[in-house]
Protein backbone atom coordinates (compact mmCIF):
# COMPACT_ATOMS: atom_id res chain seq x y z
CA UNK A 1 0.00 0.00 0.00
CA UNK A 2 2.03 2.81 -0.92
CA UNK A 3 0.56 6.06 0.83
CA UNK A 4 -0.38 9.50 -1.44
CA UNK A 5 2.24 11.63 0.49
CA UNK A 6 3.18 14.81 -0.31
CA UNK A 7 5.22 15.28 -3.14
CA UNK A 8 8.23 17.58 -3.25
CA UNK A 9 7.96 20.17 -5.20
CA UNK A 10 11.37 21.34 -5.42
CA UNK A 11 13.70 18.18 -4.97
CA UNK A 12 13.64 14.61 -7.01
CA UNK A 13 10.63 12.78 -6.98
CA UNK A 14 12.45 9.16 -6.81
CA UNK A 15 13.59 9.42 -3.52
CA UNK A 16 10.17 10.14 -2.19
CA UNK A 17 8.96 6.97 -3.80
CA UNK A 18 11.59 4.74 -3.23
CA UNK A 19 10.84 5.75 0.78
CA UNK A 20 7.05 5.22 0.13
CA UNK A 21 7.56 1.99 -1.17
CA UNK A 22 10.08 0.92 1.77
CA UNK A 23 7.19 1.98 4.02
CA UNK A 24 4.28 0.24 1.92
CA UNK A 25 6.82 -3.08 2.32
CA UNK A 26 7.25 -2.30 6.42
CA UNK A 27 3.38 -2.12 6.98
CA UNK A 28 1.14 -3.41 4.52
CA UNK A 29 -2.41 -2.34 4.42
CA UNK A 30 -4.80 -5.50 4.52
CA UNK A 31 -6.70 -5.65 0.40
CA UNK A 32 -10.21 -4.35 1.31
CA UNK A 33 -12.66 -6.50 -0.95
CA UNK A 34 -13.04 -4.46 -2.96
CA UNK A 35 -9.22 -3.73 -3.63
CA UNK A 36 -7.89 -4.76 -7.57
CA UNK A 37 -4.35 -5.54 -8.05
CA UNK A 38 -2.09 -2.86 -9.27
CA UNK A 39 -1.62 -3.20 -12.88
CA UNK A 40 1.60 -1.72 -14.50
CA UNK A 41 0.84 -0.04 -17.55
CA UNK A 42 1.89 3.60 -19.67
CA UNK A 43 -0.76 5.93 -17.21
CA UNK A 44 -1.71 9.30 -18.53
CA UNK A 45 -2.66 12.63 -16.70
CA UNK A 46 -4.28 11.17 -13.13
CA UNK A 47 -3.68 7.80 -14.70
CA UNK A 48 -6.11 7.30 -17.20
CA UNK A 49 -7.35 10.41 -17.26
CA UNK A 50 -6.38 13.71 -18.89
CA UNK A 51 -5.32 17.14 -18.06
CA UNK A 52 -8.15 19.58 -16.73
CA UNK A 53 -9.26 22.81 -18.98
CA UNK A 54 -9.07 26.81 -17.50
CA UNK A 55 -11.87 26.25 -14.63
CA UNK A 56 -12.43 23.02 -15.13
CA UNK A 57 -13.07 21.09 -11.50
CA UNK A 58 -12.30 24.48 -9.67
CA UNK A 59 -13.28 23.30 -6.50
CA UNK A 60 -10.22 20.61 -6.52
CA UNK A 61 -7.28 22.90 -5.31
CA UNK A 62 -3.50 22.44 -4.83
CA UNK A 63 -2.32 22.30 -0.96
CA UNK A 64 1.11 23.75 -0.93
CA UNK A 65 3.45 24.34 1.93
CA UNK A 66 6.80 23.25 3.60
CA UNK A 67 8.20 22.31 -0.29
CA UNK A 68 5.69 19.92 -0.54
CA UNK A 69 2.09 19.54 -2.81
CA UNK A 70 -0.98 17.90 -2.09
CA UNK A 71 -4.59 18.23 -3.14
CA UNK A 72 -7.60 19.11 -1.27
CA UNK A 73 -11.22 20.32 -2.28
CA UNK A 74 -13.01 23.55 -1.54
CA UNK A 75 -16.37 22.61 0.35
CA UNK A 76 -17.24 25.67 1.84
CA UNK A 77 -16.29 29.34 0.96
CA UNK A 78 -14.12 28.89 3.71
CA UNK A 79 -13.05 25.53 4.26
CA UNK A 80 -10.49 23.16 1.76
CA UNK A 81 -10.45 19.48 3.32
CA UNK A 82 -7.48 17.70 2.55
CA UNK A 83 -5.12 14.53 4.34
CA UNK A 84 -3.74 14.67 7.53
CA UNK A 85 -0.70 12.83 6.22
CA UNK A 86 0.23 15.81 4.07
CA UNK A 87 0.71 17.83 7.52
CA UNK A 88 -0.67 20.86 8.91
CA UNK A 89 0.80 24.10 9.66
CA UNK A 90 1.12 26.93 6.71
CA UNK A 91 -0.24 26.30 4.10
CA UNK A 92 -0.83 28.32 0.58
CA UNK A 93 -4.43 27.08 -1.15
CA UNK A 94 -3.35 27.42 -5.17
CA UNK A 95 -6.88 27.77 -7.52
CA UNK A 96 -6.15 26.97 -11.05
CA UNK A 97 -4.58 24.23 -13.17
CA UNK A 98 -1.09 24.66 -12.39
CA UNK A 99 0.58 25.26 -9.44
CA UNK A 100 3.48 26.92 -10.83
CA UNK A 101 1.06 29.81 -12.19
CA UNK A 102 -2.53 29.87 -10.21
CA UNK A 103 -5.28 31.80 -11.01
CA UNK A 104 -5.80 32.32 -7.73
CA UNK A 105 -3.99 31.65 -4.22
CA UNK A 106 -5.15 32.37 -0.70
CA UNK A 107 -3.04 31.99 2.22
CA UNK A 108 -4.64 29.85 4.93
CA UNK A 109 -4.97 31.19 8.37
CA UNK A 110 -5.04 27.79 9.85
CA UNK A 111 -4.52 24.30 8.62
CA UNK A 112 -5.51 21.02 11.09
CA UNK A 113 -5.21 17.53 10.88
CA UNK A 114 -6.58 15.11 12.62
CA UNK A 115 -5.37 14.91 16.18
CA UNK A 116 -5.90 10.68 16.14
CA UNK A 117 -4.40 9.90 12.69
CA UNK A 118 -2.62 6.57 13.42
CA UNK A 119 -0.28 6.99 10.14
CA UNK A 120 -0.62 5.10 6.91
CA UNK A 121 -2.60 2.02 8.25
CA UNK A 122 -5.77 4.73 9.22
CA UNK A 123 -6.66 5.80 5.80
CA UNK A 124 -10.25 5.83 7.56
CA UNK A 125 -9.04 9.03 9.74
CA UNK A 126 -6.59 10.63 7.07
CA UNK A 127 -8.66 13.89 7.46
CA UNK A 128 -7.10 17.78 7.63
CA UNK A 129 -8.38 20.57 6.67
CA UNK A 130 -7.45 24.48 6.09
CA UNK A 131 -9.39 27.51 6.89
CA UNK A 132 -9.55 30.14 4.99
CA UNK A 133 -9.21 34.08 6.26
CA UNK A 134 -12.43 34.95 4.18
CA UNK A 135 -14.69 33.47 2.19
CA UNK A 136 -14.75 32.54 -1.45
CA UNK A 137 -17.65 34.14 -2.57
CA UNK A 138 -17.14 34.47 -6.25
CA UNK A 139 -17.33 30.91 -6.84
CA UNK A 140 -19.77 27.36 -6.50
CA UNK A 141 -18.37 25.20 -3.72
CA UNK A 142 -18.54 21.41 -4.09
CA UNK A 143 -20.18 20.23 -0.55
CA UNK A 144 -19.88 17.38 1.45
CA UNK A 145 -21.87 13.99 1.02
CA UNK A 146 -23.98 14.18 3.22
CA UNK A 147 -27.25 12.54 5.53
CA UNK A 148 -29.26 11.01 3.51
CA UNK A 149 -27.30 11.15 0.07
CA UNK A 150 -24.52 9.14 1.20
CA UNK A 151 -27.32 6.33 0.27
CA UNK A 152 -26.56 6.82 -3.09
CA UNK A 153 -22.65 6.09 -3.02
CA UNK A 154 -22.74 1.92 -4.37
CA UNK A 155 -20.09 -0.30 -5.62
CA UNK A 156 -19.62 -0.11 -9.46
CA UNK A 157 -21.13 3.60 -10.28
CA UNK A 158 -18.78 6.31 -11.87
CA UNK A 159 -17.26 8.65 -10.37
CA UNK A 160 -14.34 11.48 -10.66
CA UNK A 161 -11.28 11.93 -9.57
CA UNK A 162 -8.85 14.91 -9.57
CA UNK A 163 -5.35 15.57 -8.46
CA UNK A 164 -2.04 17.42 -8.81
CA UNK A 165 -0.06 14.19 -8.71
CA UNK A 166 2.39 12.73 -10.93
CA UNK A 167 1.12 11.62 -14.07
CA UNK A 168 3.56 8.78 -15.15
CA UNK A 169 5.04 7.32 -11.61
CA UNK A 170 7.82 9.72 -10.85
CA UNK A 171 6.93 12.88 -12.82
CA UNK A 172 4.30 15.33 -13.58
CA UNK A 173 2.81 16.65 -10.35
CA UNK A 174 1.89 20.54 -10.29
CA UNK A 175 -0.75 19.92 -13.39
CA UNK A 176 -4.63 19.32 -12.59
CA UNK A 177 -5.98 16.14 -14.21
CA UNK A 178 -9.20 14.50 -13.96
CA UNK A 179 -11.04 11.26 -15.03
CA UNK A 180 -14.20 9.38 -14.35
CA UNK A 181 -13.25 5.69 -12.69
CA UNK A 182 -15.44 2.98 -11.00
CA UNK A 183 -16.03 2.68 -7.56
CA UNK A 184 -15.12 -0.44 -6.03
CA UNK A 185 -16.04 -0.58 -2.32
CA UNK A 186 -17.55 1.21 -0.04
CA UNK A 187 -17.29 0.82 3.13
CA UNK A 188 -18.05 2.54 7.04
CA UNK A 189 -15.15 5.06 6.67
CA UNK A 190 -13.73 4.81 4.00
CA UNK A 191 -13.97 4.39 0.14
CA UNK A 192 -12.00 2.36 -2.55
CA UNK A 193 -12.22 3.16 -6.66
CA UNK A 194 -10.20 2.63 -10.00
CA UNK A 195 -7.04 0.05 -10.30
CA UNK A 196 -7.32 -2.47 -12.75
CA UNK A 197 -6.32 -0.70 -15.43
CA UNK A 198 -9.15 1.87 -14.76
CA UNK A 199 -7.89 5.38 -13.33
CA UNK A 200 -6.71 5.98 -10.37
CA UNK A 201 -4.65 8.29 -8.35
CA UNK A 202 -0.96 8.90 -7.92
CA UNK A 203 1.37 10.04 -5.62
CA UNK A 204 0.83 13.95 -5.03
CA UNK A 205 -3.13 13.45 -5.75
CA UNK A 206 -2.91 12.54 -1.82
CA UNK A 207 -6.23 14.55 -0.44
CA UNK A 208 -7.49 15.04 -3.71
CA UNK A 209 -11.19 14.50 -4.26
CA UNK A 210 -13.82 11.86 -5.39
CA UNK A 211 -16.93 13.13 -6.50
CA UNK A 212 -20.52 11.93 -7.58
CA UNK A 213 -22.82 13.72 -9.34
CA UNK A 214 -26.92 13.87 -7.59
CA UNK A 215 -29.79 13.90 -9.52
CA UNK A 216 -30.04 17.78 -9.94
CA UNK A 217 -26.54 18.10 -11.88
CA UNK A 218 -24.95 19.10 -8.41
CA UNK A 219 -21.36 17.18 -7.69
CA UNK A 220 -21.09 16.22 -4.14
CA UNK A 221 -17.64 15.61 -2.15
CA UNK A 222 -17.06 12.30 -1.05
CA UNK A 223 -13.67 11.24 -0.35
CA UNK A 224 -10.21 11.96 0.69
CA UNK A 225 -7.36 10.17 -1.46
CA UNK A 226 -5.22 8.60 0.99
CA UNK A 227 -3.36 5.56 0.10
CA UNK A 228 -3.22 3.48 -3.21
CA UNK A 229 -2.72 0.06 -3.21
CA UNK A 230 1.00 -0.82 -5.02
CA UNK A 231 2.03 1.74 -7.31
CA UNK A 232 0.95 4.79 -9.56
CA UNK A 233 -2.86 3.77 -10.12
CA UNK A 234 -3.16 0.74 -8.22
CA UNK A 235 -6.74 0.66 -6.29
CA UNK A 236 -6.81 3.97 -4.55
CA UNK A 237 -8.61 4.25 -0.57
CA UNK A 238 -9.89 7.44 -0.20
CA UNK A 239 -11.43 8.31 3.25
CA UNK A 240 -15.06 9.35 3.75
CA UNK A 241 -15.50 13.34 4.18
CA UNK A 242 -19.04 12.74 5.68
CA UNK A 243 -17.10 11.08 8.61
CA UNK A 244 -14.87 13.82 9.33
CA UNK A 245 -17.85 16.48 9.55
CA UNK A 246 -18.25 16.25 13.31
CA UNK A 247 -14.32 16.97 14.15
CA UNK A 248 -14.09 19.67 11.30
CA UNK A 249 -17.07 22.18 12.44
CA UNK A 250 -16.46 22.00 16.09
CA UNK A 251 -12.71 22.86 15.19
CA UNK A 252 -12.92 25.01 12.24
CA UNK A 253 -16.05 26.75 14.03
CA UNK A 254 -17.67 26.50 10.35
CA UNK A 255 -20.68 25.20 9.71
CA UNK A 256 -19.59 22.93 6.79
CA UNK A 257 -23.09 21.01 6.13
CA UNK A 258 -25.91 23.75 5.05
CA UNK A 259 -28.34 21.17 4.26
CA UNK A 260 -28.08 18.87 7.39
CA UNK A 261 -27.36 19.07 10.68
CA UNK A 262 -24.42 17.79 12.41
CA UNK A 263 -26.00 14.27 12.84
CA UNK A 264 -27.33 13.89 9.25
CA UNK A 265 -30.61 15.53 9.20
CA UNK A 266 -32.75 17.59 6.51
CA UNK A 267 -32.03 21.15 8.12
CA UNK A 268 -31.73 23.16 4.89
CA UNK A 269 -31.10 27.33 5.44
CA UNK A 270 -30.43 29.84 2.78
CA UNK A 271 -26.80 28.28 1.97
CA UNK A 272 -27.97 24.76 0.93
CA UNK A 273 -28.41 26.41 -2.64
CA UNK A 274 -25.91 27.28 -5.36
CA UNK A 275 -23.65 24.31 -5.76
CA UNK A 276 -21.33 23.40 -8.48
CA UNK A 277 -22.62 22.20 -10.78
CA UNK A 278 -19.46 21.74 -14.03
CA UNK A 279 -16.96 19.09 -14.04
CA UNK A 280 -15.03 18.92 -16.47
CA UNK A 281 -16.04 21.86 -18.94
CA UNK A 282 -14.49 24.86 -17.32
CA UNK A 283 -16.32 28.32 -17.64
CA UNK A 284 -14.82 32.11 -17.38
CA UNK A 285 -11.19 32.65 -16.01
CA UNK A 286 -9.38 32.84 -12.91
CA UNK A 287 -9.14 36.47 -12.77
CA UNK A 288 -12.89 36.39 -12.23
CA UNK A 289 -13.34 33.19 -10.56
CA UNK A 290 -14.27 31.09 -13.51
CA UNK A 291 -17.42 33.31 -13.50
CA UNK A 292 -20.25 31.88 -15.12
CA UNK A 293 -20.25 28.34 -13.62
CA UNK A 294 -22.97 26.84 -13.51
CA UNK A 295 -24.76 26.27 -9.93
CA UNK A 296 -27.54 24.65 -8.30
CA UNK A 297 -30.70 26.07 -7.49
CA UNK A 298 -31.96 25.36 -3.43
CA UNK A 299 -31.12 21.96 -2.61
CA UNK A 300 -34.08 18.86 -1.85
CA UNK A 301 -32.28 15.96 -1.61
CA UNK A 302 -33.10 15.02 0.79
CA UNK A 303 -36.53 17.21 1.95
CA UNK A 304 -37.75 20.57 1.20
CA UNK A 305 -35.50 23.28 0.22
CA UNK A 306 -35.06 26.08 2.57
CA UNK A 307 -37.40 28.18 1.11
CA UNK A 308 -40.29 25.90 0.79
CA UNK A 309 -42.16 28.27 3.50
CA UNK A 310 -41.74 32.26 3.56
CA UNK A 311 -39.83 33.67 5.76
CA UNK A 312 -42.23 36.63 7.50
CA UNK A 313 -40.21 37.02 11.08
CA UNK A 314 -36.95 39.22 11.44
CA UNK A 315 -34.27 37.68 13.32
CA UNK A 316 -33.39 38.17 17.09
CA UNK A 317 -30.57 39.94 18.15
CA UNK A 318 -28.72 41.15 20.77
CA UNK A 319 -25.85 42.09 22.32
CA UNK A 320 -24.67 39.83 25.21
CA UNK A 321 -21.05 41.39 26.02
CA UNK A 322 -20.04 44.17 27.48
CA UNK A 323 -23.61 45.22 29.56
CA UNK A 324 -25.39 48.00 29.13
CA UNK A 325 -23.47 51.07 31.65
CA UNK A 326 -20.36 48.87 31.92
CA UNK A 327 -17.01 51.03 32.62
CA UNK A 328 -13.61 50.39 31.50
CA UNK A 329 -11.08 52.23 33.19
CA UNK A 330 -8.02 51.59 30.04
CA UNK A 331 -8.36 53.11 27.09
CA UNK A 332 -7.60 50.80 23.94
CA UNK A 333 -7.51 47.90 26.01
CA UNK A 334 -8.82 44.89 23.92
CA UNK A 335 -12.98 44.32 24.62
CA UNK A 336 -14.91 41.58 22.84
CA UNK A 337 -18.14 42.02 21.76
CA UNK A 338 -20.29 38.95 22.20
CA UNK A 339 -23.61 38.96 20.11
CA UNK A 340 -26.69 36.36 20.03
CA UNK A 341 -28.45 36.09 16.63
CA UNK A 342 -31.00 33.78 15.72
CA UNK A 343 -33.39 33.80 12.93
CA UNK A 344 -35.74 30.78 14.52
CA UNK A 345 -37.44 28.54 12.05
CA UNK A 346 -36.63 31.58 9.00
CA UNK A 347 -34.46 30.87 6.03
CA UNK A 348 -31.01 31.71 7.99
CA UNK A 349 -28.78 35.13 9.14
CA UNK A 350 -26.73 36.26 6.70
CA UNK A 351 -24.87 38.15 8.44
CA UNK A 352 -24.18 40.42 11.78
CA UNK A 353 -23.15 43.97 11.58
CA UNK A 354 -21.56 46.34 14.45
CA UNK A 355 -22.93 49.71 14.70
CA UNK A 356 -20.84 52.19 17.09
CA UNK A 357 -22.46 55.47 18.02
CA UNK A 358 -24.43 55.26 14.92
CA UNK A 359 -21.80 54.54 12.27
CA UNK A 360 -21.90 50.85 11.03
CA UNK A 361 -18.22 48.85 10.83
CA UNK A 362 -17.58 47.93 7.42
CA UNK A 363 -16.82 44.42 8.34
CA UNK A 364 -19.79 41.82 8.93
CA UNK A 365 -19.48 38.62 11.05
CA UNK A 366 -21.00 35.90 8.57
CA UNK A 367 -20.56 32.65 10.90
CA UNK A 368 -22.02 32.15 13.97
CA UNK A 369 -21.14 32.49 17.26
CA UNK A 370 -21.08 36.36 16.51
CA UNK A 371 -19.20 38.70 17.80
CA UNK A 372 -16.18 41.02 16.99
CA UNK A 373 -13.00 40.45 18.89
CA UNK A 374 -10.50 42.69 20.43
CA UNK A 375 -12.61 46.42 19.76
CA UNK A 376 -10.17 49.21 21.03
CA UNK A 377 -12.28 52.02 22.50
CA UNK A 378 -10.16 55.06 23.27
CA UNK A 379 -11.66 57.77 26.08
CA UNK A 380 -14.94 58.40 25.21
CA UNK A 381 -19.08 56.82 26.09
CA UNK A 382 -19.85 54.76 23.34
CA UNK A 383 -23.03 53.20 22.38
CA UNK A 384 -22.72 49.85 20.66
CA UNK A 385 -25.65 48.50 18.62
CA UNK A 386 -26.05 45.15 16.43
CA UNK A 387 -27.57 44.68 13.23
CA UNK A 388 -29.32 41.09 12.01
CA UNK A 389 -29.92 40.69 8.65
CA UNK A 390 -31.52 37.26 7.45
CA UNK A 391 -31.85 35.65 4.07
CA UNK A 392 -35.56 37.00 3.39
CA UNK A 393 -33.89 40.45 3.74
CA UNK A 394 -34.86 40.76 7.31
CA UNK A 395 -33.32 42.98 9.65
CA UNK A 396 -33.21 43.45 13.26
CA UNK A 397 -31.72 46.17 15.66
CA UNK A 398 -30.41 45.18 19.41
CA UNK A 399 -31.64 47.04 22.19
CA UNK A 400 -28.08 49.90 22.36
CA UNK A 401 -25.62 48.90 24.79
CA UNK A 402 -23.73 52.60 26.00
CA UNK A 403 -20.05 51.96 27.70
CA UNK A 404 -17.88 54.75 29.15
CA UNK A 405 -13.89 54.12 28.81
CA UNK A 406 -11.39 55.91 30.52
CA UNK A 407 -12.33 59.24 31.98
CA UNK A 408 -14.06 61.47 29.40
CA UNK A 409 -14.74 64.85 29.86
CA UNK A 410 -18.20 66.15 30.91
CA UNK A 411 -21.08 65.66 28.17
CA UNK A 412 -18.44 63.67 25.95
CA UNK A 413 -19.71 61.13 23.33
CA UNK A 414 -16.98 58.98 22.21
CA UNK A 415 -13.79 59.52 20.88
CA UNK A 416 -10.27 61.02 22.73
CA UNK A 417 -11.48 64.67 21.41
CA UNK A 418 -10.03 68.64 20.97
CA UNK A 419 -12.31 71.62 22.09
CA UNK A 420 -14.78 70.11 19.23
CA UNK A 421 -15.92 66.92 20.66
CA UNK A 422 -14.46 65.54 17.14
CA UNK A 423 -11.96 62.97 17.56
CA UNK A 424 -8.64 64.47 16.70
CA UNK A 425 -6.30 61.27 15.78
CA UNK A 426 -6.62 57.88 13.60
CA UNK A 427 -7.36 56.80 10.04
CA UNK A 428 -9.46 53.76 9.13
CA UNK A 429 -7.70 50.55 9.69
CA UNK A 430 -10.44 48.29 9.21
CA UNK A 431 -11.79 49.06 6.08
CA UNK A 432 -14.70 47.28 4.13
CA UNK A 433 -12.22 45.46 1.38
CA UNK A 434 -13.55 43.87 -1.89
CA UNK A 435 -11.53 42.60 -4.32
CA UNK A 436 -12.51 41.29 -8.25
CA UNK A 437 -12.79 37.79 -7.18
CA UNK A 438 -13.35 37.00 -3.55
CA UNK A 439 -15.45 38.93 -1.43
CA UNK A 440 -12.14 39.84 1.36
CA UNK A 441 -15.07 40.43 4.40
CA UNK A 442 -12.87 38.80 6.90
CA UNK A 443 -14.09 37.40 9.98
CA UNK A 444 -14.44 39.60 12.89
CA UNK A 445 -15.40 36.42 15.04
CA UNK A 446 -12.39 34.19 13.23
CA UNK A 447 -8.88 34.16 12.46
CA UNK A 448 -5.71 33.76 14.44
CA UNK A 449 -4.82 30.58 14.48
CA UNK A 450 -1.21 28.86 13.37
CA UNK A 451 -2.05 31.14 10.02
CA UNK A 452 -0.09 30.79 7.03
CA UNK A 453 3.24 32.01 5.67
CA UNK A 454 2.72 29.83 2.14
CA UNK A 455 6.76 28.98 2.34
CA UNK A 456 6.02 25.96 -0.01
CA UNK A 457 7.65 25.60 -3.57
CA UNK A 458 5.27 27.69 -5.51
CA UNK A 459 6.50 31.48 -6.36
CA UNK A 460 3.00 33.84 -6.43
CA UNK A 461 4.20 36.55 -8.27
CA UNK A 462 -0.16 37.77 -9.03
CA UNK A 463 -0.28 39.12 -5.82
CA UNK A 464 -0.54 43.28 -5.13
CA UNK A 465 -0.97 42.96 -1.19
CA UNK A 466 -2.39 46.21 0.59
CA UNK A 467 -2.02 44.47 3.98
CA UNK A 468 -5.22 43.96 6.73
CA UNK A 469 -7.64 41.26 5.88
CA UNK A 470 -6.68 40.98 1.95
CA UNK A 471 -2.98 39.92 3.15
CA UNK A 472 -2.59 36.11 1.83
CA UNK A 473 -4.94 36.75 -1.19
CA UNK A 474 -3.80 36.90 -4.94
CA UNK A 475 -6.08 39.83 -5.17
CA UNK A 476 -6.31 43.74 -4.99
CA UNK A 477 -8.21 45.18 -2.05
CA UNK A 478 -10.50 48.21 -4.05
CA UNK A 479 -13.01 49.03 -1.26
CA UNK A 480 -13.42 51.73 1.22
CA UNK A 481 -14.07 51.95 4.84
CA UNK A 482 -18.02 52.68 5.29
CA UNK A 483 -17.99 53.94 8.93
CA UNK A 484 -17.55 57.59 9.83
CA UNK A 485 -14.03 58.86 10.53
CA UNK A 486 -14.54 58.18 14.62
CA UNK A 487 -14.26 54.63 12.86
CA UNK A 488 -10.68 54.95 12.79
CA UNK A 489 -10.07 54.59 16.74
CA UNK A 490 -11.71 51.11 16.53
CA UNK A 491 -9.22 48.25 15.39
CA UNK A 492 -11.19 44.90 15.47
CA UNK A 493 -9.15 41.96 16.09
CA UNK A 494 -8.66 38.54 14.86
CA UNK A 495 -9.45 36.25 17.82
CA UNK A 496 -10.27 32.67 16.58
CA UNK A 497 -14.18 31.83 18.20
CA UNK A 498 -15.61 28.61 18.17
CA UNK A 499 -18.51 27.03 16.30
CA UNK A 500 -21.07 24.61 18.29
CA UNK A 501 -22.19 22.08 15.50
CA UNK A 502 -25.60 21.48 15.24
CA UNK A 503 -27.09 19.12 17.29
CA UNK A 504 -30.76 18.74 19.35
CA UNK A 505 -28.70 19.10 22.67
CA UNK A 506 -27.08 22.11 20.97
CA UNK A 507 -28.93 24.18 18.69
CA UNK A 508 -27.01 26.97 16.05
CA UNK A 509 -27.46 30.36 16.33
CA UNK A 510 -28.24 32.17 13.21
CA UNK A 511 -30.57 29.39 11.82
Amino acid sequence: MLRLNHRPTAAPLLPALTLLSALAAAAPVAASSGDLADQPGDPQAIFGGQEAPRCGWPTAVAVVGGSSLCTGTLVHPRVVVYAAHCGGGNKTIDFGELVQSPGQFVKAETCQTYPSYGGVNDQAHDWAFCRLPFAITDLPVTPVLFGCETQQLSPGMQVAISGFGANNGNSGAGTKRWAMTTLTGVFNATATLGGGGKPSVCPGDSGGPAYVQLADGGWRAFGIASTVTGSCGGSGTHARIDKAVPWIEMTSGVDITPCHDVNGNWDPDYRCSGFAMTGAQGFGNWPKWCEGTPKTGASTTCGQPFDAQPDNEPPQVVITYPLDGATFEVPGEPIDVEIAADDGDGWGLVEVRLVINGDEQAKPDLDAPYGFGGVQFPTGVWTIEAVAEDAAGLISVSDPVTIVVGDPPQGSTGGETGGTGEPTTGEPTTGDPTTTGAQATGDPSGGGGSGGTGTGATTNTTADLEGGEDEGCGCRSEGAPRGGAWGALLVLGLALRRRRPRSPASPATGR
